[in-house]
């Protein structure tokens, strides 16, 4: 099949959503949007939809609509090696962040599809296990910021990190940094429009 050229991966969450774009194939930027100084939800959704409306609109104004698609991360009903519930508040809260989401692109007649966690990782990253490191990085996040790094987006992850966190840090040329996370699975799932099996994919109303 032929591949839109533009394709929008986005991680959302209502703490940091990670953003990313492929162009023409390839792995183009990675950014995020911080929400959580914000005090509701609802400012939290206001916020990403105006910074991703920036970026949808002008890809469908350069490109095309037809040659643009965003897809954002499929919600999880079960967590965890338990596989335990997630709660119905977490599942609706979600669910009106992705339409937030589907809103935006409606407006410039963007299709918007959802992956599975599992999926994308596995047939882009090549795994879904986790993976310890030094980094103070989770372990189940570790492998995508890996890969990340390995395609020359280290600068695009790294925060510095102001105050006395220390958990999920570490110092380096005496400064303490962290590694977003959020954003390198933003670029995971954008790069699975371009490697992955679009068979898996949903589309999102």
């Amino acid at each position: 099949m032929n591949r839109p050229r533009i394709i929008v991966g986005i991680d959302q969450s209502y703490k940091n959503t990670g953003i990313s774009a492929a162009k023409d194939g390839k792995l183009l930027w990675i950014k995020n949007v911080q929400l959580d100084k914000l005090p509701t939800n609802s400012m939290r959704r206001a916020k990403l939809s105006k910074v991703l409306e920036r970026t949808i609109s002008a890809a469908a104004h350069l490109y095309g609509a037809a040659n643009v698609v965003c897809i954002v991360e499929r919600i999880r009903l079960h967590s965890g090696v338990q596989r335990s519930f997630i709660s119905i508040d977490y599942i609706k809260s979600m669910g009106a962040l992705i339409g937030s989401i589907v809103d935006v692109c409606a407006k410039y007649n963007v299709v918007v599809y959802s992956v599975d966690t599992r999926c994308w990782k596995s047939q882009v990253i090549g795994t879904s296990k986790p993976e310890d490191n030094q980094y103070g990085v989770p372990p189940e996040k570790w492998p995508t910021v890996a890969w990340c790094i390995d395609q020359g987006f280290q600068s695009s992850l790294l925060r510095r990190v102001q105050g006395r966190k220390v958990k999920g840090t570490f110092v380096c040329c005496g400064e303490r940094w962290r590694y977003d996370d959020d954003a390198a699975d933003s670029a995971g799932i954008a790069m699975f429009g371009v490697v992955g099996d679009w068979n898996k994919l949903k589309v999102e109303r």
